[in-house]
């Protein structure tokens, strides 16, 4: 009966997460997200119902930040009538019911594995995909455009906005069950971190990074050799990185001197190595988002403290957006679960606080490719990183109370 009971409620805490952004299923062909998002909080809804006999226990202080929050944006949409604003207040609400169901059906350990096995499996399918692909040839079962300028491709065991299949090119980028590349990328790079906080599982983290690393993501290379600098630049480990090392220039020199016929192979150099090279702009070639980074910038400097508050305005996707769009003042409401967590890092001491400001590094570096941290499942992620700090907290009182 328990595992029957544990088996149910993971499958409403995904089937609410998964109905809704960053998840690219609510734009299939008659996928009933909002019956699945709102019968999924009610259920959760009317479990509480039942808790409250015992005892519900949540977060007071990630509660206040909420409330917070929603009161600066309903004041921002009264000011400037910008209503898009009333939606990041309805996800606060949708992401409270969610993490408090979490911490007292599930818990937050064993719902941030399901989070890692889950984004682990997207990226095996989406591996697997990428090799009959370029060897084979796959054909998508239906395509959905999900922007004015984005069309996503579900490919069985994944799906994809960079799909090639003419004149003997096969790539596909692959993207999980999101809407690009960058953004699998982005949340397997969340869940790297949240194995070393939870888990430290090196075989885990390994996996997860060979299986995003055929993404092609260019922003997650980069990141990722941070993340190997700040963890693993240690002579005990100085070994393995020689080895990481002599396989990329191999591979690079492969692909650099590579004079076959096989376009495939010449659209790999292209989707990698090529995107490194500098462009007469200056900046790298597979940097995509230059041109929207200038003009948020731009937008930024003309109103520093609050933002133009128009969604059309921002290009978005770059370090300046969330400045451009809600100011200095409006970014410090936007980011509060991110200022919450440095807070709660600056508490620390020792080599845990360490640890946790080299992973909040990791976390913002982020801001220059994907700044937009507003999605409840994102919000979510960074909370399950701050409970840990609860539970470590916990654990640790806990064994103090043992010794006596």
């Amino acid at each position: 009966m328990h595992r029957i009971n544990q088996f149910l409620f993971y499958l409403i805490i995904w089937l609410t997460l998964t109905s809704t952004a960053p998840f690219i299923f609510y734009l299939w062909p008659g996928h009933p997200y909002k019956i699945l998002t709102f019968a999924g909080l009610l259920v959760m809804i009317v479990f509480f119902v039942y808790k409250t006999q015992k005892q519900l226990q949540f977060d007071r202080n990630i509660l206040i930040i909420m409330i917070i929050q929603i009161i600066y944006y309903l004041i921002v949409t009264a000011v400037f009538h910008n209503f898009s604003n009333l939606n990041l207040c309805i996800q606060f609400v949708a992401l409270f019911i969610i993490i408090v169901f979490i911490d007292n059906f599930v818990g937050f350990e064993s719902f941030v594995r399901s989070y890692i096995y889950i984004i682990l499996i997207m990226g095996i399918g989406g591996v697997i995909t990428f090799f009959i692909h370029l060897i084979f040839g796959i054909s998508p079962i239906f395509q959905v455009k999900y922007s004015l300028t984005g069309t996503t491709y579900f490919l069985g065991l994944t799906s994809t906005n960079d799909y090639l299949n003419f004149a003997g090119i096969r790539i596909v980028r692959y993207s999980g069950f999101f809407d690009e590349p960058g953004a699998f990328a982005l949340y397997s790079l969340f869940a790297i971190i949240l194995n070393k906080i939870y888990f430290d599982n090196r075989k885990i983290e390994l996996s997860l990074i060979t299986v995003t690393a055929f993404t092609l993501s260019l922003a997650f290379f980069i990141v990722i050799v941070a993340y190997f600098f700040l963890f693993y630049f240690k002579p005990s480990q100085l070994k393995y990185i020689i080895v990481a090392v002599i396989l990329v220039i191999t591979l690079y020199y492969y692909l650099a001197d590579y004079k076959g016929d096989n376009e495939s192979v010449k659209s790999l150099r292209e989707l990698t190595f090529e995107r490194l090279k500098l462009n007469e702009k200056g900046t790298f070639k597979g940097n995509n988002r230059y041109d929207a980074t200038l003009h948020d910038k731009m937008l930024f400097m003309e109103n520093p403290v609050l933002g133009v508050q128009v969604e059309h305005k921002v290009r978005g996707n770059n370090i300046f957006s969330i400045l451009a769009k809600y100011g200095a003042l409006g970014a410090m409401f936007y980011y509060a679960f991110l200022l919450y967590f440095f807070v709660r890092i600056l508490k620390l001491h020792g080599k845990q606080q360490i640890l946790f400001l080299k992973l909040f590094l990791i976390i913002i570096a982020n801001f220059f490719h994907r700044p937009e941290f507003s999605a409840a499942f994102t919000l979510l992620v960074i909370y399950s990183m701050i409970k840990y700090l609860d539970l470590s907290q916990e654990k640790s009182a806990a064994n103090q109370i043992l010794k006596y």
